[in-house]
């Protein structure tokens, strides 16, 4: 799935979200799981769908010969809004925040994805390997 279908998908996720009357049969028509097992631990319970808008008011760059950075405040034309959209999951041991990305295209090996597994190549063991980013 490329980053713009995810991007999409998420929108029409959270406008959908926002209007339905009925949260729960949304969440199951958008086949979000409610509980997730995970193999040998606590499994994971859906406590909150988490939608926060994110708007980008700035650019910030590196200065020359200088610490500070070198800001510029976008035109009114130029500032964007986009929702970001996670999943929070409590078990008996953590919470974790999982992106519409990581429920629907679940890594190999499960969601404990944050942990070190045993089935890892060292360096793609980090926890947006399987993630498309964040934007």
């Amino acid at each position: 799935m490329t980053q713009e279908e995810l991007l999409a998908l998420e929108s029409a996720f959270i406008e959908g979200f926002r209007q339905a009357g009925d949260k729960q049969g949304f969440l199951r028509l958008a086949r979000i799981p409610l509980e997730l097992d995970r193999a040998g631990q606590p499994g994971l319970k859906l406590m909150q769908v988490v939608i926060e808008d994110v708007v980008d008011v700035g650019r910030a760059s590196p200065g020359f010969a200088s610490r500070e950075l070198v800001y510029h405040p976008l035109p009114a034309k130029l500032v964007t809004a986009r929702a970001r959209l996670r999943f929070r999951y409590v078990s008996a041991d953590r919470l974790s925040e999982l992106s519409l990305a990581e429920l629907l295209d679940p890594p190999p090996g499960g969601l404990d994805h944050h942990h070190h597994h045993h089935h890892h190549h060292g360096a793609d063991d980090h926890p947006h390997c399987h993630a498309h980013g964040d934007g």
